[in-house]
């Protein structure tokens, strides 16, 4: 019973260990987008290593895709751990330094997606980062008010409550694509829940345990499968 009970301890601490997918319904207003010059446009995503070494500890999944009124277009381009598309959804694993995720849209008046993100943070002092940005017909970003990158959605993974940044267009500036400058406010990022995740210690544990149990099992049990 003594290693059942140490096993059932270890269970009880690796609950703490796993780290959660955070998830957030994104919104945001594209109708300026709507016949446009600087069109067509694409939607960018991208989920970037912080150790530069592609360490694959980090997912953004992203589903749930409506355009409300347009849609998704063409074929996705994909790069380092990027996979899927508009219509069954994208996955970004940051299992190379650059992953990203690029496919054309037909803007309607909003547009809108889950995402769900896990928060494994490095070490090294340099955070995984997701991104959301939307390109121009040139494949730049369409200006916004961030800081470095132009884009709508940052996250860096440096906690396992990470903070997320949302910006809007910068109206000073004109799409490299032309046209005059685009006005659209910050996107909307509404959390929907966190979920665990497993972790291989937790899974391991779990196998342990059932080892321990089998071994334990009442002697009458042993008997009757002995005599059976």
């Amino acid at each position: 019973m003594r290693g059942i009970g140490f096993v059932v301890l270890l269970l009880s601490l690796s609950l703490n260990v796993g780290h959660a997918a955070l998830i957030y319904d994104i919104s945001m207003n594209t109708a300026p987008l709507v016949g446009h010059v600087a069109g067509p446009f694409s939607l960018e995503f991208q989920l970037n290593d912080g150790r530069g070494i592609g360490d694959a500890n980090n997912t953004a999944t992203l589903t749930n895709f409506l355009f409300n009124g347009g849609a998704a277009v063409g074929s996705s381009t994909l790069t380092g751990g990027a996979t899927g598309n508009l219509t069954s959804g994208v996955s970004l694993t940051d299992s190379s330094f650059f992953n990203q995720f690029i496919q054309g849209f037909t803007p309607g008046s909003a547009l809108s997606f889950r995402l769900s993100l896990s928060t494994n943070v490095d070490s090294g002092g340099t955070p995984d980062e997701f991104s959301f940005a939307i390109l121009d017909h040139t494949g730049t970003e369409i200006p916004t008010l961030a800081s470095f990158f132009d884009v709508f959605v940052q996250i860096d993974i440096d906690s396992a409550n990470p903070v997320v940044h949302t910006f809007a267009t910068d109206t000073s500036r004109t799409p490299e694509g032309g046209g005059g400058p685009i006005n659209i406010a910050s996107p909307t990022a509404t959390p929907v829940s966190s979920v665990p995740e497993p972790t291989r210690l937790s899974l391991t544990l779990s196998g342990l345990a059932a080892l321990v149990a089998w071994k334990h099992r009442p002697r009458r049990y042993s008997a009757w499968l002995h005599n059976n």
